[in-house]
């Protein structure tokens, strides 16, 4: 019975929502890379992630955080999306613009995580040389 109580008290969420076929790509169609190619050119105009959130109830926040890996790691940009009433599958993407001054050559990577899911975020690393 304490135990129940315990349990009762406490507040946490549990989510069956889960982030799945995540790609890097210069272009997206249809708000999806066609293909993963985690290696792009000082010129390239766009970089772009697109994954999918499956199981995921209303109003789930998905959360995209952009690094730059030099000799530290560097925060670029965060976008937060919400799937409001759209059902899951949906497709998500965030993107990166080419800096005024260029891409610095180098190692990225994009940190895609379920906004209070309390799981371990998708990683992926790109490069730009």
């Amino acid at each position: 019975m304490a135990m129940l109580v315990l349990f009762s008290q406490c507040n946490f969420s549990v989510t069956t929502a889960h982030i799945t076929n995540v790609k890097i790509c210069a272009q997206i169609y249809n708000n999806r890379c066609e293909s993963d190619n985690p290696d792009f050119s000082t010129e390239t105009p766009e970089i772009n992630v697109t994954c999918t959130l499956k199981n995921a109830p209303e109003n789930t926040r998905v959360k995209f955080s952009w690094y730059y890996l030099g000799q530290k790691k560097i925060s670029i940009d965060e976008v937060e999306l919400n799937s409001g009433n759209n059902s899951s599958p949906l497709d998500l993407h965030s993107s990166l613009s080419k800096p005024n001054n260029g891409w610095p050559k180098g190692e990225y990577e994009v940190a895609i995580e379920i906004v209070d899911a309390h799981n371990e975020p998708v990683v992926r690393r790109f490069n730009v040389q």
